[in-house]
C-alpha cells in the first residue's frame, strides 16, 4: 500500500514478487519497471498517476494471475501488447484516460473479462472483437466526436458494429456516452436499441436518444405485470445540442446524475405520449428548454407518482407548474389513466426536490383545487431568475408543506412576499412550515414582507437575506428565530444587505510572526457583531483540557474542537450510516474506491447522496471573502503582511459560508516603505491545477 505518497519512482522490482495486491494510485510515477515478475499478483492499482504516459510492451508478461487492473486517470496513449495476454483478468478500469483514443481489437482475447469500464475515455469506435467478451456484466463506453481523425479507415468505421452488443448476453450494466454532434450515432442508434432490447439480464442502462420515437422500442416500459423493468436508467431524449454556456448551475447537472431512474427531455415540442409513459417510471425528471408547454402538469400529474426530483430550466412558455383541474380529464391521456386504475387526487406526493431556473413566464406554482397530501414530501424548493413570478405560497399550499426544509428565492423581481395572504381569519397560533431549516432570499427588489403576517418556520436555523432593500422589519412572531444557531428570538434588522444570524464563534486577537518577533496589527479588521469572548478556562473546558482527541489541525498553531453549554463552537453534524448506506456510497466497497489500508482496516472513498457540490454563487462568495482578507493583510493593515502559505485549508467557514483566514505562522511583515523585499512560498502546497504541475513552473515561483 503506497498510494498517495507522491512517489516519483516505483518500488524496486524485487518488492513486486511476493505481493498479491499492489496499490500505487495517486502518485507521480512517470515510468514502471520493464517486466516485473509477479507470479501471485491479483490486484494492481495504478490509477491517478497523471504523469504516467507509457507502459513497456512486456510489463504484464509475468503477471499470470492478475484479476483486477486499474489504469484510470493516467495519460497513457496506448495499451501494451502484454496486457492482452492476461488470461485471468476479470476487471479492467480505464476511466478518464484523456490521451487514449483507440481500443485495440485484441481486447477480444481477454475472454474472462467481466467489467470493462471506459467512462470518460473518448475512443474513436468499439472494435467488433468485443463480441467475444461473453462474460461481460458491466460495459461503460465514451466516444469522441468524429473530427479530423486523419485516416480513411477510421472515418469509415461504425461507432458500434451492429450485433456486437447482442452477443453479450450476461450484460447487467451498459452505459454509452456519445457526443450529440456525432452524426454516426444517429445512423446506428436504432440498431443499438434493437441489440439492447434483447439483453435479458440488463438492469442498468444509460443512453442518449436523439428522437422521442426511439423510446417506443423499449418494450420494458409497458403495462404488463410480467414486464421486466430496469432498476436504473438514465435517458437523455431530444435534440441535445452542445451549449458553450449554460444558465443552469453546474451542480444541477450532478443532481440529476445521482438518481436511479432519470429522464432528461431536451428541446421538446408538445407532450409526446412516449415521454409520458417513460415518466411514469422515473424518479428524476429534467425538463430543459422545452419550446411550447405552458405547465408542468401537461405531462400528466398521474405520470409523476414516483417522481422525487424535478429540475426545470429555460422553458419560456411555462406559466404555472400545476393546474389542479388537470387530474385525469384530458382525452389524450385516457390510455395512461386506464393503466393506473386509481383515482387519487393528490399530485406530486413523492416529490422531494424542485429546482426552477430561468423561467421567463412563470407566475405561480399552482392554480386550481389543492388536495391534502399534494407536495407533502417536498424538502427543497429553489426559484431562481423568474422575472414574472408573483405568487410562491398561499395559506392552503403552506398547509401541505410540512416537510419543506430549505427555500431559495433569487432574482425574482416581482416577488413582494413569500406568502400571498388574502384570508384574514387564520388562527394566529397556527404555525406553518414546521420543518423549515434554512431560507435564502437574494436579489428581490420588491420584497416587502416575509410571510404577510403568518407565523412560519418555528424551527428555522439559518436565514440569509442579501440585496432586498425594501424588506420591512418583521415581527418576532412572524419568523420564529428561537432555534437560530447561537441567537435569541429577535426581529430581522432593516438594512439592504445582511445575513442573519451569524453563528457564535471564538474571538481572538490576530497576530503574525516575523523574524521571531510578534507584532500586533494596529488596524483590526471589521468582524461580525455577534462575536463572543471566551475565558481561557472556558476554552479548556470546552476542548476537554485541549485533549488530543479534539485536535482538528496543527502547524504553527493548534486547532481543536470544543463545545460550550450554550452553543457548539464547531457544529458536529454527525450522522449514523447503516451498512446498506455504506455499500451504496462505495459501490459495494469497490476496489476502485480504495484509498488506503493497513493490517486492521481499509479506507474507501464514498459518495453520499446528501455530500452536494456548492452552487456557483456560494463559491464566489467564499472566493471574494478570502480575497478581501488577503487584501486587508497585504494593503490595508498598518503593517503590510504577506501571507506566504495561502491555500484552501487556511480558509475557515461559518454556517453561512462567511470567510475567516487562519494560520499566519509563515506570514512575513514587510518593513514600511520597502517595496523591494521578496518573499518565498513556504509551508506545504495546497491545491494546484494538475496541468500546471506538469510544467514544473510552480517550483520556479519565488515571489508573491
Amino acid at each position: 500500500m503506497l498510494g498517495g505518497l507522491g512517489l516519483m519512482e516505483p518500488p524496486e522490482v524485487t518488492q513486486w514478487q511476493t505481493y498479491t495486491e499492489i496499490y500505487l494510485m495517486e502518485n507521480r510515477l512517470t515510468e514502471l519497471p520493464e517486466n516485473p515478475r509477479c507470479p501471485v499478483l491479483l490486484v494492481l492499482f495504478l490509477n491517478r498517476n497523471y504523469k504516467l504516459r507509457t507502459i513497456s510492451l512486456s510489463f504484464f508478461d509475468y503477471m499470470p494471475a492478475l484479476e483486477i487492473l486499474n489504469l484510470s486517470r493516467t495519460r497513457i496513449k496506448s495499451l501494451p501488447e502484454s496486457l492482452f495476454g492476461l488470461s485471468c483478468l476479470k476487471r479492467l478500469f480505464l476511466t478518464h484516460c484523456e490521451m487514449l483514443s483507440v481500443l485495440p481489437p485484441k481486447i477480444g482475447e481477454l475472454q474472462q473479462l467481466e467489467v470493462l469500464d471506459m467512462e470518460g475515455t473518448e475512443i474513436m469506435d468499439l472494435p467488433q472483437e468485443v463480441a467475444k467478451l461473453t462474460k461481460l456484466t458491466c460495459l461503460e463506453l465514451s466516444f469522441c466526436p468524429r473530427v479530423n481523425w486523419g485516416t480513411k479507415s477510421a472515418k469509415a468505421n461504425a461507432l458500434i458494429p451492429q450485433g456486437t452488443l447482442s452477443t453479450l448476453s450476461q450484460l447487467e450494466e451498459l452505459s454509452i456516452d456519445v457526443n450529440p454532434d456525432d452524426e454516426r450515432w444517429e445512423s446506428v442508434v436504432e440498431a443499438i436499441i434493437d441489440d439492447v432490447c434483447g439483453l435479458i439480464s440488463l438492469d442498468t442502462l444509460k443512453l442518449y436518444l436523439p428522437q422521442v420515437e426511439h423510446l417506443r422500442k423499449f418494450k420494458w416500459f409497458g403495462t404488463s405485470k410480467v414486464c421486466r423493468l430496469l432498476s436504473h436508467f438514465k435517458f437523455i431524449v431530444g435534440s441535445h445540442d452542445e451549449r458553450i454556456m449554460s444558465c443552469l448551475p453546474v451542480d444541477l447537472e450532478f443532481e440529476i446524475e445521482r438518481w436511479d431512474r432519470s429522464l432528461k427531455y431536451v428541446n421538446g415540442v408538445g407532450v409526446p405520449i412516449d415521454i409520458q409513459k417513460m415518466l411514469r417510471h422515473a424518479t428524476a425528471f429534467f425538463l430543459d428548454r422545452h419550446m411550447d408547454v405552458t405547465k408542468l402538469s401537461d405531462f400528466g400529474i398521474e405520470n409523476m407518482e414516483q417522481l422525487k426530483c424535478c429540475i426545470i430550466g429555460e422553458c419560456n412558455e411555462i406559466r404555472v407548474f400545476i393546474d389542479g383541474t388537470d387530474m385525469y380529464d384530458e382525452a389524450d391521456r385516457s390510455e395512461i389513466v386506464s393503466e393506473t386504475g386509481e383515482d387519487d387526487k393528490r399530485f406530486l406526493r413523492s416529490l422531494e426536490y424542485l429546482y426552477v431556473y430561468h423561467m421567463k413566464s412563470l407566475r405561480c406554482i399552482y392554480v386550481g383545487p389543492l388536495h391534502r397530501g399534494s407536495l407533502s414530501h417536498l424538502k427543497c424548493l429553489a426559484l431562481v431568475t423568474c422575472p414574472q413570478l408573483t405568487t410562491i405560497f398561499t395559506p392552503d399550499l403552506l398547509k401541505n408543506l410540512d416537510s419543506l426544509e430549505e427555500l431559495r428565492v433569487e432574482d425574482c423581481s416581482h416577488v413582494s412576499s413569500l406568502v400571498t395572504q388574502e384570508d384574514t381569519s387564520i388562527d394566529d397560533s397556527t404555525h406553518f412550515l414546521p420543518n423549515m431549516k434554512r431560507i435564502s432570499l437574494f436579489s428581490l427588489p420588491e420584497l416587502i414582507s416575509i410571510s404577510s403576517g403568518l407565523r412560519i418556520a418555528p424551527n428555522l436555523e439559518r436565514m440569509s437575506i442579501i440585496d432586498c432593500p425594501n424588506l420591512k422589519s418583521s415581527s418576532p412572531d412572524e419568523i420564529c428565530c428561537n432555534h437560530l444557531a447561537g441567537t435569541k428570538p429577535q426581529s430581522i434588522p432593516n438594512d439592504a444587505s445582511r445575513e442573519q444570524p451569524a453563528p457564535t464563534v471564538v474571538s481572538s486577537t490576530t497576530t503574525v510572526n516575523a523574524d521571531r518577533s510578534t507584532f500586533k496589527l494596529k488596524r483590526e479588521p471589521k468582524v461580525a457583531s455577534r462575536l463572543r469572548k471566551f475565558k481561557f478556562n472556558d476554552l479548556k473546558l470546552a476542548a476537554r483540557n485541549f485533549s488530543a482527541a479534539s485536535l482538528l489541525g496543527k502547524g504553527g498553531f493548534g486547532c481543536v474542537r470544543g463545545f460550550t453549554n450554550e452553543v457548539s463552537i464547531v457544529a458536529p453534524q454527525l450522522r449514523k450510516f447503516s451498512l446498506k448506506d455504506l455499500k451504496l456510497a462505495t459501490r459495494k466497497f469497490s476496489p476502485e474506491g480504495l484509498l488506503g489500508q493497513d493490517d486492521s482496516f481499509r479506507v474507501f472513498k464514498g459518495c453520499v447522496g446528501e455530500t452536494q457540490p456548492l452552487p456557483w454563487s456560494t463559491r464566489m462568495k467564499i472566493a471574494l471573502g478570502a480575497a478581501k482578507g488577503l487584501a486587508f493583510l497585504h494593503g490595508e493593515a498598518e503593517l503590510q503582511v504577506i501571507f506566504r502559505d495561502f491555500k484552501t485549508s487556511k480558509i475557515l467557514l461559518d454556517a453561512d459560508y462567511n470567510v475567516k483566514l487562519s494560520g499566519l505562522e509563515f506570514a512575513k511583515i514587510v518593513p514600511e516603505g520597502d517595496d523591494s523585499d521578496t518573499t518565498q512560498l513556504v509551508g506545504t502546497f495546497g491545491y494546484i491545477d494538475p496541468e500546471y504541475i506538469y510544467t514544473g513552473m510552480h517550483l520556479l515561483v519565488r515571489e508573491i
